[in-house]
């Protein structure tokens, strides 16, 4: 995770963690066997206005919400996918 998105993170206050189903090592050989997803902000749902594809723009606002890039959600389990995409949802 990025220092800008922990500075994020810590602003707002407001994380829940995902603990994943099926692990994934990251394309920079870290572990990744949980899940940091801050509180939806404005910011995010304006910075994927541009993206015309819905899945395209669930992909972009989970990444800024994790601090992940696309590509390692691109990694997950569907079913870890599942747990972010309920959460995200509720």
């Amino acid at each position: 995770m990025t220092n800008a998105a922990q500075n994020i993170q810590a602003q707002l206050g407001v994380t829940t963690d995902i603990t994943l189903i099926h692990p994934v090592t990251l394309g920079d050989g870290t572990r990744l066997e949980k899940l940091t997803v801050r509180a939806l902000t404005i910011g995010d749902v304006r910075s994927a206005a541009h993206v015309s594809n819905d899945i395209l723009r669930e992909l972009h606002i989970l990444a800024r919400l994790t601090g992940l890039v696309p590509e390692d959600l691109d990694l997950l389990h569907f079913a870890d996918y599942q747990q972010l995409q309920e959460m995200f949802r509720s």
